[in-house]
């Protein structure tokens, strides 16, 4: 199985991602209903942010907490979100690339679900 190496490899991710988020009874409400994602702008975005992420090259601008903070989600949102990425990364990629995608995925879930007080920092708790 191929790494994640490319542009065309972080579309190819991201775009499976968002399709099992799509189809999730979970997740799909938040992203269609509450935040009413405008998927023809989000998806480049997402790009960028992964490509920086994963192969460290610029192209993200923004700041991705304060558009979560406001969303009506508890941590099983965190935890399915994360799981549908590691599951994406495993059934299309291995290797260095592949992990750093895996690490920096659990590592925004876990930011993120802490600051918004869904895991007592002092707890060890890990997504």
């Amino acid at each position: 199985m191929a790494d994640i190496e490319t542009d065309e490899d972080i579309k190819k991710l991201v775009d499976a991602f968002y399709v099992q988020v799509r189809e999730d009874d979970l997740l799909n409400p938040i992203f269609a209903d509450v935040a009413k994602v405008d998927w023809v702008q989000h998806l480049p975005k997402m790009y960028a942010f992964w490509n920086g992420m994963i192969l460290g090259k610029p192209g993200y601008t923004g700041r991705p907490f304060p558009v979560h903070a406001v969303l009506p989600v508890g941590l099983e949102h965190f935890e399915r979100w994360l799981a549908f990425f590691k599951l994406m990364v495993d059934a299309n990629f291995a290797g260095g690339g592949a992990d750093r995608a895996k690490n920096a995925a659990a590592s925004i879930a876990h930011t993120f679900a802490m600051r918004m007080g869904l895991i007592n920092p002092v707890a060890g708790q890990m997504l």
